[in-house]
């Protein structure tokens, strides 16, 4: 049905544990002192840097590295 390449897959595994040591550091930049997310936005108690979009490009660059490591990238 599916095939998942081995790149696919060491991507995934590397993006889940980012996130969650990330969730688990709770960083201040990504949350408030309620232990909630802040909203992306540039006014006082939002922030530039949210989870979601560290995550998204932590993951996306993890995949396109992996790619480029294997030589992969050019079919």
């Amino acid at each position: 049905m599916f095939e998942l390449s081995s790149t696919l897959i060491k991507s995934i595994g590397i993006y889940l544990l980012v996130c969650y040591g990330l969730y688990h550091i709770k960083h201040p930049k990504m949350f408030n002192e309620k232990d909630e997310f802040r909203c992306f936005g540039l006014n006082p108690g939002e922030t530039i840097t949210p989870f979601w979009l560290v995550t998204t490009l932590f993951g996306l660059t993890t995949y396109y590295l992996l790619l480029i490591q294997d030589g992969k990238y050019v079919h």
